[in-house]
């Protein structure tokens, strides 16, 4: 697969969305037009480096991004207008304004945009689709919590433990339904992650022992009242740290599980899932069993965010999936085949029927009367002039 072009277009655009310029300021743009209009790929490059710095930049990089293509989309011609809008940009515009891990500020400067370019570019050739953004979905389909690695992992974790340390289900106890992330698939081995698998024990006798007297103990929920509350309130603020870490990693240059903080924060929300979960099985009221889902949901949102985003670039680039929407030509050409040797040529006929040589008695025949011709007409046959054969040449200018 040839490589993508990389020239002074790209080099504009990741010093134009850089910390060193504000986020509405356009005064470099001018230089990245006259760079675009002298290369005949600067349309589709300025397109690729825009797109990449709305997936991997960071909220100011994100922001600078939108701006500089709302200014190009404005003032680079209608060559750079009917060429960069390509269905990878599109897609990642589409998500940028409807994803919900994408920082409130970009969501809400996006949107902006795709009102205001409804409204500019209506009925303008080569910008019908940059006018449709703003009643489009995106078309790249969400992953499922029941796909997700660490949430699988961390689900099958708190079903064992349960299993271990929970007394059996009497006839007259329901036991309260999992969480709708729990795993699809009984095929999925458990990983204890932290210190969430019980400690192996020298003696059978003592682990024993040590169930027997976990078993006995009930939950009560008036004492540990105030525990739950916490627990809960931590995790939404947890989830809410790990998305805004998240966002403030330049991804193009550090991969989000480099980055020790965020690291911190993904280990937090991780600790606090299994006490949600520890709680959802336990709480029967109604009156909190809402806020510990809302917290689950919250920390799922969180944990997904980070595996999406801890991919390399060469593993994660929009250019794999560029045609997402329609199969490539390759795969659409599959069903094709070609014939190995050509088909017959029909035979070719060994007599052609021609017309019959016309005949002097078949020549068109004069018409049978003719009106006589005026004498004193100028322009009947009779007052033809004849050219002459050769025109005499016009008199020349002698010096005398």
């Amino acid at each position: 697969m040839p490589k993508h072009v990389f020239s002074a277009v790209t080099v504009q655009v990741d010093r134009l969305t850089s910390e060193q310029y504000e986020e509405n300021d356009i005064g470099g743009v001018v230089d990245l037009i006259e760079v675009i209009r002298i290369q005949s790929s600067g349309p589709t490059e300025a397109a690729r480096a825009l797109r990449k710095k709305l997936k991997y930049g960071n909220v100011h990089r994100q922001v600078r991004a939108l701006v500089i293509l709302d200014a190009l989309i404005q003032n680079a011609g209608s060559r750079f207008q009917k060429a960069f809008a390509d269905e990878p940009l599109l897609e990642r515009l589409r998500i940028l304004a409807r994803d919900d891990t994408v920082d409130s500020e970009v969501r809400q400067k996006a949107n902006i945009l795709f009102r205001q370019w409804a409204v500019a570019y209506k009925g303008t050739p080569g910008l019908e689709r940059i006018a449709a953004l703003h009643k489009e979905l995106p078309r790249t389909k969400r992953p499922q919590p029941q796909q997700s690695r660490i949430v699988r992992q961390q689900d099958a974790e708190a079903a064992r433990e349960r299993e271990e340390h929970s007394p059996p289900p009497s006839p007259t106890h329901a036991r309260r339904p999992e969480p709708h992330h729990a795993p699809s698939s009984s095929s999925s081995r458990p990983v204890a992650l932290g210190n969430s698998a019980p400690l192996p024990s020298s003696s059978i006798f003592k682990r024993d022992k040590k169930d027997k007297k976990s078993r006995g103990k009930a939950f009560n929920l008036e004492k540990e009242k105030g525990q739950l509350l916490e627990t809960i309130a931590s995790a939404n603020v947890a989830s809410t740290n790990l998305l805004n870490g998240l966002q403030l990693i330049n991804r193009e240059q550090q991969r989000v599980s480099d980055n020790p903080e965020v690291m911190r924060r993904f280990e937090a929300c991780k600790q606090l899932r299994r006490q949600i979960l520890r709680y959802i099985h336990l709480v029967e009221s109604e009156q909190y069993i809402g806020g510990l889902l809302n917290a689950n949901d919250e920390l799922v949102k969180g944990l997904m965010a980070f595996e999406l985003m801890d991919k390399s670039i060469d593993d994660d680039s929009d250019s794999d999936n560029e045609l997402s929407s329609s199969p490539p030509v390759e795969s659409a050409m599959a069903g094709l085949r070609i014939q190995e040797q050509a088909p017959a040529k029909p035979p070719r006929p060994m007599s052609i029927p021609m017309p019959p040589a016309p005949t002097p008695s078949k020549q068109r025949a004069a018409p049978e009367s003719e009106p006589e011709e005026d004498d004193d007409d100028p322009f009947s046959d009779n007052n033809v002039v004849k050219t002459p054969w050769q025109e005499k040449d016009q008199p020349t200018w002698r010096d005398v």
